[in-house]
This record gives C-alpha cells, structure tokens and sequence, in this order.
C-alpha cells in the first residue's frame, strides 16, 4: 500500500514569503534583545550638511530625547556618491566630518531617519537600519527640492517603497500625504525662544526690512521677487532699508533681527521657512506667501499678511504697514505668541517619540 503521505506533495513557501518571514523574525528579533536587555533604541539621523536647517531639527531631536534613545548622527555631503575634486573642499569636509559625525562601530541601527526623502538615492550607503523613516520638508508636489517629474504613485514608488514610515514639517504637508501612505506623521524642530527674543527697541528714523537664507534657491524667489519689490519700495521711501544674511553663525542671528520692522517670504514652497519662525520670536511681522509655518501660523491682517506670489501685491502690503506703524506693532506683539502657541516644544517632543515609538512596535 502506498502512503498517502508519500502521496502528499509539501509546498514550499514562495522567495519572497521566505523573505518577508525572515525580516519580521530578526525585527521581532532585534525589539526583543532592546527590551531584555534595557538598552536603548539606537536612531541615526541623517542631515544634508552641518549647519543648515536639517542640522538643526537633527540636534532639536537627539538634545529633547537622549534619555530614551541613543542618537547617532551622519550627513549626505561626507557620502555623496558625487564627491567633490576641490583640495580645498576635500580638506574642510575632513574637519567637519570628524567635528559633526558620530556612528556605531557595528554601523548597524534600529532606525535610520532620512531627514529628506532622496538622500538614500545620493549616498553610498554604508550602514544597515531595521526601520527605515524619511522626511518630506518642503510643500507643493512635487516637493520644491525635487527634481522628480512624474504623478505621486510614481513618486511613492520609487523613493517610499521601502520605507516603513513618512515624517513631514508641516501639517499640509501631511495632508497631502495621508491618502497615499499608511504612516504619515507630522514632526518639526523647535526655535528656541530664550535665543530668539528681543532686546532691544527698533529704530524710529527708518524703515528696514529683512531676508535671511540662501538666495540660490529659486523658489525662495530673493532674485525674482524680493529684490524686485524693495527696488521699487525704496524709491518710494527714502528711509526704507533692506538687510540680508545669507550665512553665518546662529548665536549672532537675533541681532540680525533686532534692527528689522518686517521680513518678506516670496517662497513658492517651504516647510518652515526657519526666517518665519526666527522672525516671529523675534516680533517681527511678516508679509508673505501662504505657504509652510505662515500659513498655518498666521491670522491675516492681524498677524502678519499674506500675498500673491506677485511683486505688486508684496509691495502693496508693506505698503500698508509702512503707513500703519500701530498695525505694525500690535502684529508685532501677536505673532510671537501665536507662533509659541502652535509650535509647542513639549507637543514636537511628543511627536517625535510617538513616531520612534510606532516604528519600533
């Protein structure tokens, strides 16, 4: 008699079952050795270059949750998989790499946390992560820093497809998103407000308004619209000025801001921009596009303006608070608590911890 069993033909589960089995068991695996071990989850964040604004949400996080997380920290410009020739640039990324850098010796990390969402795609990689979370930090689609042509499906697909979850910088961002990701969160820096606070009365005899970030960015349209609209506002006005900063040390930025009656924003798209906020701490209104932090921060004609992206309609609403210095200063007052209000330190902290916490469970 033959067996039945013998009869019987065992299925194999598929590669790609075989796979997926074995990458939940080592996940289970790795939370389970943490947990019994009381260590705590090691997270490498990586930022485009020391100094700039992702450096900065990079050091808000590890310095709100070191007690709960090991943090580690690498940039896109020491792994470029296009690196530059210059001796000179050679040389200053060495210092700042051992300066800035800090890594595992197993270079192996319970999450790695792509700060913006290509730079997987423009490094080489030399470390492994169990969990995978990346960044989408500026508005519009596709996002402003992106040279991506395609719908959003093509864009999901290739640069979130192997990503267990997405952090965004605004809420609108995350909007957007929700409908298309599973896991989508909402997570910024934080300004520090003891940093940015004023000091000082702002000069009666002059009118001056202010710019800060890199002017090389097309959609941040310094060229195109802000210098347009402060070339036709001066001619106007004799004691209207115009201040910019395009680098330097962020100890010395709120005295950048003391001398300043008004800031403009003409970006097509930003998450923040960290002007807004540096500016709104420091009492100083803004007349903008609605996009990123302002439009969610912003009560119009009461806070601060909001404008076209068009260079007479900037130039109309400074205008306005040029010749209505009271308007000016109770904007002044309102927006620095309206700016605290909405981005509340203890809430981001949360934020942050919710969405590590999520990833590793």
């Amino acid at each position: 008699m033959v067996s039945i069993l013998s009869q019987t033909k065992v299925k194999r589960p598929s590669k790609f079952r075989h796979y997926l089995m074995n990458s939940y068991l080592n996940n289970l695996r790795s939370i389970i050795f943490i947990k019994i071990n009381n260590l705590k989850p090691s997270v490498l964040i990586i930022s485009d270059f020391p100094q700039w604004a992702y450096h900065g949400i990079q050091h808000f996080i590890a310095e709100s949750l070191n007690s709960e997380y090991d943090f580690y920290y690498d940039f896109l410009i020491f792994n470029s998989k296009r690196r530059s020739k210059n001796p000179k640039t050679i040389l200053s990324n060495y210092f700042l790499k051992k300066k800035y850098t800090k890594l595992k010796n197993d270079r192996h990390y319970d999450i790695v946390l792509y700060l913006a969402f290509y730079f997987d795609e423009q490094m080489k990689i030399n470390f492994t992560a169990t969990k995978t979370i990346k960044g989408i930090y500026t508005d519009g689609f596709p996002p402003s820093n992106s040279t991506y042509e395609g719908d959003v499906t093509g864009f999901m697909k290739r640069f979130f497809s192997n990503t267990d979850a997405m952090v965004c910088g605004s809420q609108n961002i995350r909007g957007f998103y929700e409908p298309v990701f599973s896991k989508v969160y909402f997570a910024n820096g934080v300004i520090d407000d003891k940093l940015f606070s004023r000091k000082s009365a702002r000069s009666k005899d002059k009118f001056v308004i202010g710019w800060t970030g890199n002017p090389n960015r097309e959609f941040k349209g310094y060229y195109s619209h802000i210098l347009p609209a402060i070339e036709i506002l001066k001619k106007k006005y004799e004691d209207i000025e115009f201040v910019s900063r395009f680098s330097g040390p962020l100890v010395t930025l709120p005295q950048f801001y003391e001398q300043l009656h008004l800031v403009i924003i003409a970006s097509e798209a930003d998450a923040g921009p960290a002007l807004f906020g540096e500016a709104s701490l420091m009492e100083v209104p803004c007349v903008t596009t609605k996009i990123g932090w302002p439009a969610e921060v912003i009560q119009d004609g009461l806070s601060g303006f909001f404008v076209e992206r068009e260079v007479r309609d900037i130039v109309s609403k400074v205008e306005v608070l040029y010749n209505n210095r009271s308007l000016l200063e109770s904007m002044a007052v309102r927006i620095r608590v309206d700016y605290q209000n909405h981005f509340n330190k203890d809430q981001m902290i949360d934020n942050w911890r919710t969405l590590f916490n999520n990833v590793l469970t």
